[in-house]
């Protein structure tokens, strides 16, 4: 069955409607990460207090992830991302109305049910729109833009802090991210369903489904015997995935400023230029997964983790002095590190693959909802830990690396799991 077509227009509003609500994840999280000092000094509590807010939505957006993936199934595609878009923005903006700690809590915990729908059904968008010979390219520059969403956070928290102050800044960081997630709901309106899922729906009606074709509910399918190890490996790929880049996203910043005394303007620009050598990373992904295949591709990027590893660890362990960006070996392990981390870059096209149109988003926001529940959420508590094992000795750096290397060795265990996609043409 041939994949339906797709106008340039239609597949324009199509990338730009997914491309700007996977950004919002990333805006979303860094906007939040930036004001949690003032938020807590407006609220007369610890920053321990606020930061919790940035479990919840992590929580939530797990929930969120499974159940509007499903509801994706159920649907459609384009109506679940109408819904989605709207909670975000919506719950966004009244998180910076909060007037309580318990308030705020529950504006983040909505928010972030929103924001768990975005990705897998993005992708599976993607996939069903885009044909096998440029669905790579596409996946790595779309998954870029979480990057780009962190780069926005950074700007939004800066400029509303710097003109506002502590006491309303904070309040307009959520105003204005919420109001930009909803004039992104206008470029949905025009965004066309999947044609893909909508050919799959009219043959259900009418019974023209292949006779190997079982109705099951899309939750339960992607446990049945076909598609199980598809599950688990994807799901493991994007815990090891998460665990390796939390691992020194999360501590980078404490890293730069209390081990090395280094000023926040400036290391805030050294995690800058890594991001953005890592959103090379995240666009060369794509193009070659597109040449020689998402497992090759894979397997490239998981065995290059590893020396970027090593370099960082032993340039923890000798401690060089800061004497300048550009003359610090710790700044180009880090570049090197980040420009690996690009492997993300490809699963979203990669996983959403495997899964039959029925089950698509399903499957991918499952895999990627509890590989990030999982992945994101370990660093921030066994890092420290490590901190007092045999193999650290108190040294952070040190300590960041374990948990690099043990997110790295998962992810690559988790890649041969999967199978070889490329080329794989996407039908009803």
């Amino acid at each position: 069955m041939q994949q339906p077509l797709y106008t340039n227009r239609e597949k324009t509003i199509i990338y730009i409607a997914v491309l700007l609500g996977f950004m919002f994840d990333g805006y979303d999280l860094l906007i939040t990460s930036f004001v949690l000092s003032p938020t807590a000094a407006y609220f007369h509590v610890g920053i321990k207090i606020v930061s919790f807010a940035l479990t919840l939505v992590l929580v939530s957006s797990v929930i969120g992830g499974i159940f509007f993936g499903w509801l994706a199934d159920r649907i459609g595609r384009r109506d679940t991302l109408m819904i989605t878009i709207v909670i975000y923005g919506i719950m966004t903006i009244l998180s910076g109305t909060s007037r309580s700690i318990p308030e705020f809590y529950l504006w983040r915990f909505l928010t972030g049910l929103g924001v768990g729908g975005e990705w897998g059904i993005g992708f599976s968008m993607l996939n069903e729109a885009y044909s096998e010979k440029t669905r790579g390219k596409a996946g790595g520059f779309l998954a870029s833009m979480y990057v780009f969403g962190s780069l926005a956070g950074v700007i939004t928290s800066d400029f509303t802090l710097t003109h506002y102050g502590p006491i309303l800044g904070w309040r307009y960081a959520y105003y204005i991210a919420g109001t930009a997630a909803l004039i992104l709901l206008v470029i949905r309106i025009f965004m066309p369903e999947s044609k893909i899922w909508q050919m799959h729906m009219k043959l259900k009606k009418e019974g023209k489904l292949p006779p190997s074709y079982k109705e099951r509910d899309p939750f339960i399918s992607i446990f049945t015997r076909k598609y199980i190890r598809y599950t688990i490996f994807g799901a493991l790929l994007v815990i090891g995935d998460f665990i390796f880049t939390y691992s020194f996203l999360s501590f980078m910043p404490t890293y730069f400023g209390l081990v090395y005394k280094i000023p926040v303007p400036t290391y805030s620009l050294m995690i800058i230029i890594a991001e953005l050598v890592g959103i090379a990373g995240y666009i060369i992904c794509g193009f070659i997964s597109d040449i020689i295949g998402r497992r090759k591709t894979a397997i490239i990027y998981g065995v290059l983790a590893f020396p970027a590893i090593i370099w960082f660890w032993y340039e923890a362990t000798i401690k060089p002095p800061f004497t300048g960006i550009f003359s610090f070996p710790i700044e180009y392990a880090y570049m090197m590190i980040y420009f690996t981390a690009g492997f993300i870059a490809q699963y979203g096209v990669w996983i959403g693959e495997h899964y039959a149109t029925s089950m698509r988003a399903t499957g991918s926001n499952f895999t990627y909802m509890m590989g990030r529940g999982v992945g994101a959420a370990s660093p921030p508590i066994f890092v420290p830990m490590l901190l007092t094992t045999p193999y650290a000795f108190g040294n952070l750096g040190a300590a960041i690396s374990i948990g690099m290397l043990i997110g790295a060795i998962i992810q690559f265990i988790a890649i041969f799991g999967l199978k070889e996609t490329k080329g794989t043409i996407i039908t009803a």
